[in-house]
């Protein structure tokens, strides 16, 4: 690639028109020369918009004083051909031609003037008790907030750009002594092969470098809380900050990590294990109750007591569809209201969603169409997933209802059996980075597996965990 680039001329009106053609003849691209000094002129070149000119200006006056461009202009990128140039320029920074491009005397300054949100608490991982900064759209903040709250010299940066057309800047964080050299190794490899022209955000580059592009599973955890970051990076995990993304991913993922959140450890050990386990439960009745309700009501009447059966069936007599329609019909209706609810703007949407439901729910009752053992069902259903935190698992979960009640609806408990064995053998086929999605559970960890169900005590948790293959196995003082 470098011999298709346009090295720097020794004529610097020469070196701007090849910018403004490299650059399409852009309209936002300014370009000023200025008297620096009494024998020395300066070609400021950046977009409009997209740099801070007072910053400039300050630099330029700094430099007529003290005559010294490398104390004044520190580069922050080499320029060495007209496209680096413009990927400096596209970047945010300012590109400053200073006599010829021969002598080395164009430089490149960070003068990125973008106007961003402020960090702010994050929206998808509300805490009650805990740090409330989350990450913003800003890659140099985002590492700053990492920074802040894990002051270590141990924390190991790395800069990459990805991208073939949008040269978007990511950063890649380690723990030096902890995270095992090979899957660094590993992800920057991976980083390195993807061939695509635009990364936008996480997403983009999590779908090019996970393990299994076609399961519905996520292998790659993102979060927007920077004491999740650091929680995963001290257990030998990588962070891979992106620019222009709140979101941070983390890697590898495991399917237990899920059902955790950094809350956890805010409170008494008792009070986590317990909101631990609350949402393990939640987890397996969001995923189950429609279709063991399908089930009990279409093949399995012996299991349900006489007085209750005689209800359900009085409830449903006026009903004309089958429980299993009955059911998807409700969990679809449900999941568009809750869409709406997401997608409209904040001060009307969770009226709408909740007066939605009750209105919708009652008139559906009303009018025959399902049966109130049905609205309880799906409404009980859809509060239990809202218990979980706000990753992808949240809607996989969502998904398998309906998979799991349409086996209901064919073969009773077997169905659901069936269901819930072939998805448990799909999970311990999947890998994230070589460690297995099933991990502690499957392969059996005993004693790891206690701090995934449960919330072990902070003085008791000296070991990290064994799946990501951490160079220090103990947590205090930096012991193997």
């Amino acid at each position: 690639m470098e011999n298709n680039k346009t090295r720097l001329s020794d004529n610097v009106p020469d070196n701007k028109r090849l910018l403004e053609e490299c650059l399409q003849f852009s309209d936002d691209l300014v370009m000023v020369d200025s008297a620096i000094g009494s024998d020395q002129t300066v070609t400021v070149c950046y977009l409009a918009g997209m740099t801070d000119t007072r910053k400039l200006d300050l630099m330029l006056e700094q430099y007529n004083e003290d005559k010294n461009m490398l104390s004044v202009f520190q580069a922050d990128e080499k320029i060495a051909t007209i496209e680096d140039a413009a990927d400096c320029l596209v970047s945010g920074m300012s590109v400053l031609f200073i006599g010829t491009g021969s002598d080395g005397r164009a430089v490149a300054i960070d003068t990125l003037g973008v106007q961003l949100r402020s960090v702010d608490e994050p929206v998808t991982e509300a805490v009650v008790k805990g740090p409330r900064s989350g990450f913003t759209e800003s890659l140099s903040n985002n590492l700053a907030l990492v920074r802040y709250h894990f002051a270590s010299p141990k924390l190991k940066t790395e800069y990459r750009k990805v991208g073939y057309l949008s040269k978007t800047n990511i950063i890649i964080l380690s723990v030096g002594g902890i995270t095992n050299p090979a899957l660094l190794k590993e992800v920057h490899q991976r980083i390195g092969e993807i061939p695509a022209d635009v990364i936008l955000e996480g997403n983009y580059l999590e779908e090019w470098i996970t393990d299994n592009r076609g399961t519905l599973f996520p292998l790659i955890e993102s979060t927007e809380r920077p004491d999740r970051v650091i929680g995963a990076l001290l257990d030998g995990r990588i962070a891979v900050l992106v620019q222009g993304t709140p979101f941070v991913l983390l890697l590898p993922f495991v399917f237990m990590q899920a059902f955790q959140v950094s809350e956890d450890y805010a409170w008494n050990y008792y009070i986590g294990s317990v909101m631990r386990l609350i949402r393990l439960f939640s987890g397996l009745i969001g995923m189950l109750l429609p279709a063991f309700y399908v089930a009990t009501v279409t093949f399995h009447h012996e299991l349900v007591p006489t007085t209750l059966l005689q209800s359900i069936a009085s409830a449903k007599e006026p009903v004309p569809f089958p429980a299993v329609v009955e059911s998807f019909m409700m969990m679809v209706a449900f999941e568009i209201m809750r869409e709406a609810g997401i997608r409209m703007p904040k001060q009307v949407g969770q009226a709408v969603s909740i007066v939605g439901a009750l209105i919708l729910g009652q008139a559906a009752v009303a009018a025959g169409i399902v049966s109130p053992i049905m609205v309880i069902v799906a409404a009980l259903t859809g509060i239990c997933t809202f218990t979980l935190p706000p990753t992808a698992i949240n809607y996989v979960i969502r998904m398998l209802q309906f998979g799991m009640t349409l086996l209901a609806s064919l073969l009773g408990y077997v169905g659901v059996m069936v269901g819930i064995i072939m998805l448990m053998t799909y999970l311990a086929s999947l890998r994230s980075f070589g460690v297995p999605y099933l991990g502690p559970a499957a392969p059996l960890h005993f004693d790891e597996l206690t701090d995934v169900v449960l919330r072990r005590p902070i003085p008791s948790d000296s070991k990290r965990p064994s799946l990501f293959r951490s160079i220090h196995k103990r947590r205090f003082s930096g012991k193997s």
